[in-house]
């Protein structure tokens, strides 16, 4: 018997849909696992040196994608589910497509696309330098509610964001759903 019913307790290791598919498990110290959530980790990596990137951006490596909803051809995930998603993204920045770093005044601006535009749902983020030639992290974290087969991208409005072929700068773009 895998699963015992105590008054108030129930009491099983794994819940599985009919088809056998495990949708969450309970391991031994009662820690939840949920290996079919869908969430993905892809990063833009440059083959060619140092380079800056602009408008949506294609994510060309995958880390994880439980699911297979993130494709590396057209920088999309794709909700496979109804419901509230969390998307995360990260990036060092630069002032043209060679990579070179941001100057004085010069700023960067990140957003969520849904569908295909930008919409009400998600602000941006901005960053500016001020007083000085650096590099910057820009960082963008958004909770979306997705209808099934709703997309998301992340779309770079002003100026650039890195990469070179050293894999330490590749930008992320990562997201999971909560429900």
């Amino acid at each position: 018997m895998s699963g015992v019913i105590e008054a108030t307790n129930l009491q099983t290791a794994n819940i599985k849909h009919t088809n056998g598919t495990t949708a969450m498990t309970i391991d031994s110290t009662g820690r939840i696992l949920t290996p079919a959530r869908p969430s993905f980790h892809a990063r833009k990596s440059s083959s060619s040196g140092s380079e800056g990137f602009q408008g949506i951006i294609v994510f060309d490596e995958e880390d994880f994608d439980i699911g297979g909803n993130y494709n590396t051809s057209n920088g999309r995930f794709t909700a496979p589910v109804a419901g509230i998603y969390y998307f995360c993204f990260d990036s060092l920045v630069s002032t043209n497509s060679s990579g070179n770093t941001l100057g004085d005044n010069e700023y960067v601006a990140v957003q969520f696309h849904k569908n295909g535009s930008s919409g009400t749902f998600s602000q941006r983020s901005y960053h500016k330098t001020v007083g000085a030639t650096q590099f910057n992290t820009i960082h963008r974290v958004d909770c979306i509610q997705l209808a099934a087969n709703d997309y998301v991208q992340v779309n770079v409005l002003n100026e650039f964001i890195y990469s070179d072929n050293s894999g330490n700068y590749d930008s992320t773009f990562q997201g999971f759903l909560i429900g």
